[in-house]
């Protein structure tokens, strides 16, 4: 696997946990009640337990993609 691919997934991972912590700001609103604030903390707590599993799964994979420690046969 490519190691730019795993970039990509903790970058997007990145993403998801800035998109949650900007939806769960809204929670101090006002209007932030009933269904309004239980779809917040759904979408917002759900992006950012996707966030960390995808820098998970990123880490992983950059983990699996370095040149292997043995020494060639000859």
């Amino acid at each position: 696997m490519r190691r730019w691919m795993s970039l990509v997934v903790i970058a997007g991972a990145a993403g998801l946990v800035w998109w949650g912590w900007f939806v769960l700001g809204f929670l101090e609103e006002p209007s932030a009640v009933d269904r309004v604030r239980a779809a917040l903390i759904v979408i917002g707590g759900g992006s950012i337990a996707a966030g960390f599993a995808g820098a998970g799964l990123g880490a992983v994979m950059l983990i699996a993609s370095r040149p292997s420690q043995k020494s060639p046969r000859t």
